[in-house]
């Protein structure tokens, strides 16, 4: 026997399930913005993420090359 597929809701909405079929071209639309915007904001989230640790390193390599600078002084 063939499994039936179970239908996934396009969107969740404050707990209700809507389906594609249920939804007029502009609302299909404006989720469709809103996964992009989802998506850019963990992008975001996730280059931040790199950015901050990239900050520590040029903060470290900063801070190695003054205390060789301070050492050599010596």
């Amino acid at each position: 026997m063939a499994k039936t597929e179970e239908k996934k809701p396009l969107l969740i909405l404050e707990d209700k399930e809507y389906f594609r079929e249920d939804l007029s071209n502009d609302e299909i639309k404006l989720v469709a913005h809103l996964e992009n915007v989802e998506n850019k904001i963990r992008s975001n989230i996730f280059v931040g993420d790199q950015l901050l640790i990239t900050k520590k390193a040029i903060i470290n390599m900063l801070k190695e090359s003054i205390n060789k600078e301070e050492e050599q002084e010596i």
